[in-house]
């Protein structure tokens, strides 16, 4: 009942600042890319280019041309890249996130605990393009049509912003007093990437091996793009995914709210 009302506060505190959170998650886009030469296509190259390097690798080097699903390889992988990349990014950005918003640690009008949510949002302007640009994509270039499926997206974003919050909570307060944790993020950002079935199929697992896969909250988030824009399957069509995700998820998410709420009286004096 307790955490209810916690969470419930702040939602409420956070409808009350949403102007300031708008010109914030705007300044904090504009902050990492806009101000380069380049601009804002550097958002699209970088990722663009990942996928591409894989894709190529994947689908000509090391393996055919079709995914186990029987479809096409390419839109299979960067269906599922999308997402990855935006929680991959997200949670490297959300380590210094205390530090370069420092000067509203002494703001006591806002509520310090919407500071990772600002890079969580800021990386979520550029994944919604992304995804716009996949669906393109899938429709004119692979022959995908829409379908009523697409639109359980939403459920799939809610769910990745509740996740990312947890993570970005932790990681963005603990970053504060160990200096290291960026370093640790990024490894672990790395070990994930190869352990979450994204560049290979979930059904090269069997017995107790998928329950490893169950266990990672990500490959909910990257097998649900699929399941959305290419497999054509509804969410709540697997009880035992759901039950593993929220759990892990709901359960990351109170760590990191414990943790940023109990180290933040100390944020001014390290700071």
């Amino acid at each position: 009942m307790k955490l209810f009302k916690s969470f419930l506060n702040f939602i409420i505190s956070l409808y009350k600042q949403r102007n300031i959170m708008y010109t914030l998650v705007v300044r904090d886009f504009k902050s990492r890319y806009l101000t380069s030469f380049i601009g804002l296509p550097w958002a699209f190259i970088q990722p663009a280019v990942y996928i591409f390097v894989i894709w190529f690798a994947f689908t000509f080097g090391l393996r055919g041309g079709n995914a186990a699903s029987g479809a096409p390889y390419a839109p299979w992988l960067i269906v599922a890249m999308i997402p990855w990349l935006f929680i991959s990014q997200t949670m490297i950005v959300s380590c210094a996130a205390i530090h370069e918003y420092a000067f509203l640690i002494k703001k006591t009008k806002f509520n310090v605990s919407f500071i990772p949510l600002i890079k969580i949002l800021s990386g979520m302007i550029v994944h919604f393009i992304l995804v716009f640009c996949v669906i393109i994509l899938l429709v004119f270039f692979y022959g995908f049509k829409p379908t009523i499926y697409w639109f359980q997206i939403i459920y799939y974003l809610f769910a990745t912003l509740i996740l990312l919050l947890g993570i970005a909570w932790f990681v963005a307060s603990v970053n504060v007093f160990i200096k290291d944790m960026a370093h640790i993020v990024n490894i672990i950002v790395t070990m994930l990437f190869w352990a979450t079935p994204i560049i290979w199929p979930f059904t090269k697992l069997h017995g107790n091996y998928r329950y490893i896969a169950l266990l990672n909250p990500f490959f909910y988030i990257t097998e649900g793009y699929r399941y959305t824009f290419i497999e054509k399957v509804w969410f709540f069509e697997f009880a035992e995914m759901n039950l593993y995700f929220w759990v892990i998820t709901i359960s990351i998410f109170i760590t990191g709210a414990f943790t940023f709420k109990k180290l933040k009286p100390d944020f001014g004096d390290v700071l």
